[in-house]
């Protein structure tokens, strides 16, 4: 009976370490996970498009549209702002906004009838849809009009005839035009995405395996490993010591 009860008390004790090991090492990993993600949540998405409209595009007639095709450089495209005149569709009739995946697609993403109530500052209108959480990469077309034009009246959006912008160009009736409408584009980013935008912008121009994101992430991955191994050594060396006092 002493022996059965000697070999019980020592599973006991194991048994005890190793819970303490591993509850150790568990709670180190959901703090440093905290941590990590309290920092990646004061990443900012930065707006992208062109904030510079010095001249107007104007479109004049019933049907008359003015627009720009962009392709989003992040993904969760959320919200766009664009410049239009005081001049748009006289005594500001109805406006309406159009998003399609591309100039030619069928159906809008999105529309909305713009107002004095959408008016930002600089005459900057804001039209805000749920997120677009695979926009990156993807290119995308978006329009004004106004269905109750008349000849004498006009669709007119703020524009930078010099602006430059990769995969990207303004409009008039459907035909490209050179440069692009005063427009920013707006995107709200999951963890992971801010993840990858942060190990991206690390990796921007530098040199050989600096330039790569997974040599960030291997480094990451080491420095876990390291630290959590050093917590385990320091648990075991902590019950070792308890263990001598008894």
């Amino acid at each position: 009976m002493l022996v059965v009860k000697v070999k019980l008390s020592s599973g006991q004790r194991l048994t005890r370490r190793h819970l303490f090991i591993i509850g150790s090492t568990a709670l180190w990993l959901m703090g440093l996970a905290f941590i990590v993600k309290a920092s990646l949540d004061q990443t900012p998405a930065p707006p992208w498009g062109n904030p510079r409209g010095d001249q107007l595009l104007t479109a004049t007639g019933e049907g008359s549209q003015v627009g720009q095709r962009f392709t989003a450089p992040l993904p969760g495209l959320y919200r766009i702002q664009v410049g239009i005149a005081d001049i748009t569709a006289g005594d500001m009739q109805p406006i309406t906004f159009h998003l399609k995946e591309d100039q030619a697609g069928a159906e809008d993403l999105w529309s909305a009838s713009l107002s004095e109530g959408n008016a930002q500052a600089d005459r900057l209108y804001d039209i805000e849809f749920p997120p677009l959480r695979d926009s990156k990469g993807q290119a995308y077309y978006f329009y004004l009009e106004s269905i109750s034009a008349t000849e004498d009246e006009a669709v007119a959006a703020r524009y930078s005839p010099s602006d430059r912008l990769e995969s990207a160009s303004a409009y008039l009736d459907g035909q490209p035009v050179a440069g692009n409408l005063q427009f920013l584009t707006y995107y709200t980013l999951r963890t992971r995405d801010k993840a990858d935008l942060l190990l991206s912008r690390m990796a921007e121009g530098r040199p050989y395996l600096l330039g790569s994101k997974g040599f960030y992430i291997a480094l990451a991955t080491a420095y876990v490993l390291v630290l959590g191994a050093f917590l385990i050594r320091g648990a075991q060396a902590i019950l070792r010591e308890q263990e001598e006092d008894l």
